[in-house]
């Protein structure tokens, strides 16, 4: 793909994002062709998007979400500083291209992982984290739907992520069987579906050191002070403008979010 197509593609999807508008699809000469296309017209519409990067997302760490894309590994994508907020939070229907909500754990690290020729070990990955949150993500592609058919397409996209709801950090999180703990996505008071961090990849923090390790094939890191969300653990789920959507994850709380 030329670098004229990566460019003119990542100005295509910064401009839908910024107008909340929804895209047919890439032309064919801006259209990532390989998930490595794909993370460079992220790199490239990432720089172009006027907020502070504050973490990472990371998708398809469950076997249903893989199957929907056809992939066999995780995606990911940045986050951004306005887009992260307190749970309970009341947001924009109208900022929003999607509404698809998904529960799940959000690592906050209190020291980065800068770049190095030797991989990171888990026990280094895990010192550098903090907490663990409950949080609700907010998937809103830029596209009219939902770009399983084009994964390249979806990662250039900020791999789907458009908000987080964040509820109270468990600082500790050590103490915690993260696989077993549970989660159940509840929308105008109806439970539609619940999952355990063993959706993730087995374990949550399996996908820290999958992304780690992914991350340093392209020249990236974790910094102090990010966030990584994990990934869904019940799936995704649209609630209607003015209806309740909650994450309860039991003895770790619960998140909410509202869209008016």
């Amino acid at each position: 793909m030329t670098e004229e197509g990566l460019r003119a593609g990542a100005e295509r999807i910064v401009a839908a994002r910024a107008a909340v508008a929804k895209l047919d699809g890439l032309p064919d000469a801006e259209r990532p062709r390989t998930i490595e296309d794909g993370y460079r017209l992220l790199q490239i519409a990432a720089e172009r998007w006027a907020d502070e990067p504050v973490g990472w997302k990371v998708g398809a760490t469950s076997r249903e979400v893989q199957a929907m894309f056809g992939i066999a590994e995780p995606v990911y994508g940045p986050m951004f500083k306005t887009t992260v907020h307190a749970s309970p939070a009341r947001l924009q229907a109208a900022a929003f291209q999607h509404l698809l909500l998904e529960a799940e754990f959000t690592f906050a690290f209190h020291d980065g992982l800068p770049p190095r020729a030797k991989p990171y070990a888990r026990e280094e990955v895990l010192d550098a984290v903090e907490a663990v949150i409950p949080s609700i993500e907010v998937i809103s592609p830029r596209f009219k739907r939902l770009s399983v058919d084009h994964t390249p397409q979806f990662i250039a996209d900020f791999s789907g992520n458009a908000a987080t709801v964040l509820g109270t950090p468990c600082r500790d999180w050590r103490a915690l069987d993260l696989a077993a703990q549970g989660a159940a996505m509840i929308i105008g008071g109806v439970k539609r579906q619940e999952g355990t961090g063993a959706v993730t990849l087995g374990n949550p923090l399996n996908v820290l050191e999958w992304l780690v390790a992914a991350m340093a094939t392209r020249g990236q890191a974790i910094a102090k002070g990010d966030l990584v969300m994990t990934g869904t653990m019940t799936g995704l789920h649209s609630p209607e403008p003015g209806e309740t959507a909650a994450a309860d994850f039991g003895a770790l709380g619960r998140v909410e979010v509202v869209f008016e």
